[in-house]
């Protein structure tokens, strides 16, 4: 008991006393629960607090892989709208992340994304954040400096049963509109489509295209090069997120040549039939 007290009150300090005296500008690690049993789920935020515009953030998110499993990852409702590299596993014990909020944001409890970790075995387990890179919102993309806040959890001894965090989303994808664009630096010039949304329960998986009313759609990213460079077909586009909810997006072809080459053979069509119903009525006369 004299032992397990202190840590315990070491843990709830760390954890929710110093939040009170959180620096202005400064990036936290917020866990749903600080003390876990083994084979128990419980989620981390990661959470912004900042004074200044910031456009651009980066990092990572390292804990023991020996004592915490990743579950899963959520960006859902999360302050970056355009990912550069969606949060991910990117080596045992890490995962990487940055992105963009164009025009920025600021304020208080911003969050970046949301990790799902189940507790492995018994001890204490560090989270933390390192080589964080966060970029004003003034023109110049210059650095600010924000302090750090990690957490630190304390796993016990659990029973039989395991304990999951259940995430319930049924909402679609928030709507999107995808631009048709060309840039000589990108796909040697030619049409490319940009799109990118967000979903506030469970995240954004993955996005699938299809061009023509017609085949099968196939996982894509953004932006995506356009195969029919004449710009005749409309382009389907779904969102998915982790809870297999999808927002389809569908956008007209901004140039459908077929229908225009039509045009001329409806024209002609048309021509003689008039022509014919003239002949007719003078043969009948």
């Amino acid at each position: 008991m004299h032992y397990t007290l202190p840590k315990t009150l070491f843990i709830f300090w760390f954890s929710t006393f110093f939040f009170c005296c959180a620096h202005a500008s400064e990036i936290r690690l917020e866990a749903s629960k600080v003390n876990i049993r083994t084979n128990e789920e419980f989620s981390v935020d990661l959470v912004v607090s900042n004074k200044e515009l910031i456009n651009a953030l980066g990092g990572r998110v390292v804990f023991p892989e020996a004592l915490l499993e990743v579950k899963e990852i959520r960006d859902g409702n999360s302050i970056i709208h355009v990912w550069i590299e969606r949060p991910q596993l990117s080596a045992p014990g890490e995962i990487v992340f940055s992105g963009i909020t164009p025009g920025g944001f600021v304020g208080a409890d911003n969050k970046v994304l949301s990790i799902l970790f189940e507790a492995k075995q018994e001890a204490l387990a560090p989270i933390s954040v390192l080589q964080v890179q966060a970029f004003r919102n003034d023109g110049s993309a210059s650095e600010i400096g924000l302090s750090i806040r990690d957490t630190v959890v304390e796993i016990k001894p659990g029973d039989s049963r395991t304990r999951k965090e259940i995430l319930y989303d049924h909402e679609k994808p928030e709507p999107f509109l995808p631009i048709i664009a060309s840039d000589n630096s990108m796909f040697n010039g030619e049409y490319f489509v940009v799109f990118g949304t967000q979903d506030k329960g469970s995240g954004i998986k993955q996005y699938e295209i299809r061009e023509g009313r017609w085949g099968r759609y196939q996982e894509a990213t953004s932006p995506y090069h356009i195969r029919a460079q004449k710009l005749n077909t409309d382009i389907y586009i779904k969102a998915i997120d982790n809870a297999g909810n999808e927002r389809l997006v569908i956008v007209p072809a901004p140039a459908p040549l077929f229908v225009w080459k039509y045009y001329g053979l409806f024209a002609i069509l048309i021509g003689m039939i008039v022509v014919a119903t003239v002949l007719y009525k003078k043969r009948h006369e």
